[in-house]
């Protein structure tokens, strides 16, 4: 009967979709414990504290999507990361295959917080990569995982914990080498300097490290574009619709701001987080036709904003 989980999972454009057990995610909790900004981070790790099912009674379901990278940014937009270009897309696609599944008669659950790579890679679906990620057998780093907690004795298939210590991508050591912030280590990755965490604390990251956001304005796909895992992905190029939202001038306003959030459905990021991370980016694309756009953001009530804005101006002023 679960099989046809795995069906609908196949139509709904999935790439692959396989069961696990709910036995505890140990070893993913001891690892986020162990890295830097961990302690701040909150996750679930036992599907039975989630679901309130036995142990036997519950069977996770993992898919993945791809998520191709993404080249041919216009030289006067900021940059997006390929996950963040497929988000809203792979949400209806996660929500359909939850609809699909509770018509086939089974219980389940979505409003949770386990860990995604740590059951994919339980799955078999990937191995864990040196950069924090799971890179899958063919469509390396860029996939997007789908959890589904179904209230069903695991099918005999269905892989357990023995499966949950990875024996990694091969720690070749490119992805150390092009961190633009030195996060990633033969130890794994330094979370509080990550370019992506400084998108969501700002208020951590050193005017040192402005100049390393080039023009990034959500993600940061640096150490995926340089591993040999994903070589032979075939890149997408922007639409013409998020190449026009993505143009700096229009980042540094509030009506380009909303607009962005709106056409990238993305609810997790701010108006003045954007206009931030635009000011940077040009700043890093020397673009004094912009100073302003930029000036008057130097005096906004947001202190992180406030900063950055007059970072970009005095740097774009004196060069």
């Amino acid at each position: 009967m679960q099989t046809k989980i795995r069906d609908a999972a196949l139509e709904l454009g999935f790439i692959d979709a396989r069961p696990v057990t709910g036995h505890p995610f140990n070893i993913w909790k001891d690892r986020l414990n162990s890295i830097p900004l961990g302690e701040y981070l909150s996750f679930d790790h036992d599907p039975s504290v989630v679901s309130g099912w036995r142990l036997d009674e519950i069977t996770i379901w993992v898919a993945i999507a791809a998520t191709p990278p993404v080249d041919g940014w216009s030289d006067d937009c900021g940059e997006i990361g390929a996950y963040y270009l497929h988000l809203d897309e792979n949400r209806k696609r996660k929500k359909a295959w939850e609809k699909a599944v509770v018509e086939l008669g089974y219980e389940v659950i979505t409003d949770f917080t386990l860990p995604d790579r740590a059951a994919a890679i339980r799955a078999g679906l990937g191995v864990h990569g040196l950069n924090g990620l799971m890179i899958a057998a063919d469509h390396g780093s860029f996939v997007d995982i789908s959890l589904l907690l179904i209230h069903s004795t695991p099918p005999t298939d269905a892989r357990g914990p023995e499966h949950d210590m990875s024996p990694g991508c091969g720690n070749c050591g490119i992805c150390i080498k092009a961190c633009p912030t030195g996060s990633i280590t033969e130890n794994g990755v330094d979370t509080v300097t990550c370019l992506r965490t400084y998108m969501s604390w700002p208020e951590y990251m050193p005017e040192a490290d402005y100049e390393k956001m080039d023009k990034r304005i959500l993600g940061c796909d640096t150490c995926q574009h340089v591993c040999p895992k994903n070589d032979l992905l075939e890149r997408e190029q922007p639409s013409a619709v998020i190449q026009s939202c993505m143009k700096i001038d229009k980042l540094l306003t509030e009506t380009g701001a909303k607009d962005m959030i709106e056409i990238m459905k993305y609810n997790h990021v701010t108006i003045n987080g954007i206009k931030r991370q635009a000011a940077l980016a040009a700043t890093n694309m020397g673009r004094k036709d912009l100073l302003p756009l930029i000036e008057p953001l130097t005096d906004s009530e947001d202190e992180t904003l406030r900063k950055a804005a007059r970072w970009a101006t005095d740097q774009l002023r004196n060069d």
